[in-house]
């Protein structure tokens, strides 16, 4: 196995040819300074230990763990004990060329999996960590290295599928440990409500008179059982519905910011872009 670091494997992958958008191999790692990236970085521990920090937060590693490491974003290893990894890097037009100015991991997900996002909306499969319970992404690396050396006719294809099922993979543990979460009664009439009366301009007051609570008391309730306010989770929700309308009609921007409940088309597009790290515009051109 090679004892490299990722920065130079890095290097090397700046310089690809234009046939390439991913590089993969298995990896002996030792401690490395903090760097970043300019493209995804998906990692997996295959022995070994480590203490891995990224974005500031520090982690121990071991067997059978994996993250994704977003563009831009900065990470290190210390502590560094027999750490073996498989390294896969990849450009976002691996998975669709029209994603070829990606530059988050959030956009690279908006993009090609609209339904998971629906539901793992405000929680990032990027910059965390998650452990392969089963080996079953262990076993697409090691298909997706064994197709790279080879590089058969179709590989590039192969890769596609398989870095694709390694995200719904991925985007599946945020939903399953998310719908493990119990909300009381209230919560989950509150959730309903707002489902179906998201162009309500005031849906916590029209909610509190129909169900007979105050505003504070279901407020410091949503906050503590949802992580969310009552206002960030509306927010989110008109998000969803405006990709929906974005991916699927040719209604204009105005049309659609009016649809979910905002009559500030200006504060529409500013909001979409701090939720989504796009404008509405640049969302509809990568979901067709």
């Amino acid at each position: 196995m090679k004892r490299e670091h990722t920065i130079e494997l890095r290097e090397t992958a700046v310089n690809l040819g234009k046939a390439d958008k991913l590089v993969i191999s298995p990896y002996h790692q030792d401690d490395m300074s903090r760097h970043n990236h300019h493209f995804f970085e998906l990692v997996y521990i295959i022995g070994g230990t480590a203490v891995h920090t990224l974005n500031d937060i520090r982690i121990a590693l071991k067997e059978g763990d994996y993250f994704i490491v977003d563009f831009g974003s900065e990470h290190s290893y210390e502590d560094s004990r027999d750490l073996t990894l498989i390294n896969c890097l990849f450009l976002p037009e691996i998975i669709d060329d029209t994603l070829r100015d990606c530059r988050s991991f959030e956009t690279l997900i908006h993009g090609c999996m609209l339904r998971y996002y629906k539901l793992y909306l405000g929680r990032t499969a990027a910059n965390q960590i998650f452990h392969d319970k089963d080996g079953r992404i262990l076993q697409l690396l090691n298909g997706m290295m064994k197709e790279y050396q080879e590089k058969l006719v179709g590989y590039t294809e192969i890769f596609r599928c398989r870095l694709l099922e390694i995200l719904i993979l991925t985007m599946r543990n945020i939903v399953d440990n998310t719908s493990g979460i119990h909300n009381s009664t209230l919560i989950l009439d509150a959730i309903q409500y707002i489902n179906s009366n998201y162009r309500n301009q005031k849906i916590l007051s029209g909610f509190c008179e129909q169900f007979h609570f105050s505003p504070q008391y279901v407020s410091r309730k949503f906050k503590q059982e949802t992580g969310f306010t009552v206002k960030e989770y509306l927010q989110k929700v008109r998000m969803e519905k405006s990709c929906e309308l974005l991916a699927g009609s040719d209604m204009y921007i105005s049309e659609i910011a009016r649809e979910v409940g905002y009559t500030d088309v200006k504060f529409f597009n500013v909001l979409f872009r701090r939720i989504l790290k796009m404008s509405p515009r640049e969302y509809r051109k990568i979901s067709f």
